[in-house]
């Protein structure tokens, strides 16, 4: 009787089906090894296979439903919303003629808004829209916190066409409207295109600082030459050519005189060589009176010789 180990089972009933496809093919030698080689592996399904594949199998399908919708956005929200990134709060500092609430509206924050997913550039581009707002900043501040510094434009002057008047910065830029009182002490630049040379009219005023310090409004006559307000209400016409030397001569003979504190109403200097000076009509009809009683005195005296 022949005995047989379990080992040379095992190789028997290994090699049986190997030895079968040998016998209908012809294999070679290391073909023959790795069909051996496999049929000895124990192939074994792992728990809960299926189970874990329906669970992937329901998730991507849930992704896909997502990308299809266009609703990637919203649920990247939505989930760093619930893991505790949603706005709570947001600090503005900086503003003193911007209101909160006009720079809130530009955030356009939705409900449940996330800090992670926050288009800070965007926002950026909105709140910049807004009248006074040269530059903002805005800065995350994890976990909830959105931070915004905003830079004002700062007021230049009034500008004044027809019956509309506005503040503007220093580039000609309309700010907002001037019906606030806090704005009545800027100089009032008035006319068409008055807006875009203001910085001309203040630094032609800075010329003669005793005219300066008592300048109110600056017109532009036909986009040519300047008419200058002062406090006082006297107005001084200025030429095209040399206007420096026209307010040079004005304030000399305000210095000298006081021109300027006469019962004036206007100077003349637009001819540049000549001076012509309006008076008040009280002040005309004095003159007047005046001269009527040099007359006469010259009159008596001319009888009496």
């Amino acid at each position: 009787m022949r005995q047989i180990s379990p080992r040379s089972t095992k190789e028997t009933a290994g090699d049986a089906p190997a030895t079968e496809m040998a016998a209908g093919l012809k294999l070679s030698p290391w073909l023959r090894r790795r069909i051996r080689t496999f049929s000895r592996i124990n192939w074994r399904v792992p728990r809960h296979a299926g189970l874990k594949g329906t669970a992937l199998l329901f998730a991507a399908t849930g992704i896909a439903g997502i990308i299809s919708a266009d609703r990637v956005d919203e649920t990247v929200t939505w989930l760093s919303s619930a893991s505790g990134l949603a706005i709570e709060s947001v600090k503005i500092t900086g503003q003193t003629e911007t209101s909160e609430i006009a720079v809130l509206n530009r955030l356009e924050l939705p409900p449940e808004a996330s800090l992670a997913t926050f288009d800070l550039s965007s926002a950026r581009e909105r709140v910049e829209t807004l009248p006074w707002v040269e530059n903002a900043t805005l800065r995350k501040v994890y976990p909830a916190t959105l931070k915004i510094t905003i830079d004002e434009r700062k007021p230049y002057v009034l500008w004044q066409r027809d019956q509309t008047v506005s503040v503007i910065d220093e580039q000609g830029r309309v700010i907002g409207d001037a019906s606030d009182t806090h704005f009545r002490d800027l100089i009032r630049v008035v006319g068409q295109g008055a807006d875009k040379r203001a910085g001309e009219a203040i630094a032609l005023a800075a010329s003669a600082s005793s005219i300066r310090s008592r300048l109110r409004a600056a017109v532009l006559i036909s986009e040519r030459r300047w008419n200058f307000m002062l406090d006082n209400g006297v107005t001084l016409m200025l030429p095209q050519e040399k206007p420096e030397a026209a307010l040079a001569v004005i304030a000399d003979l305000d210095a000298r005189n006081g021109l300027l504190s006469k019962d004036v109403v206007s100077v003349d200097l637009r001819l540049g060589n000549r001076m012509f000076v309006r008076l008040t009509p009280e002040a005309a009809e004095r003159r007047t009176v005046e001269i009527k009683e040099r007359e006469k005195l010259a009159k008596r005296k001319g009888a009496s010789t």
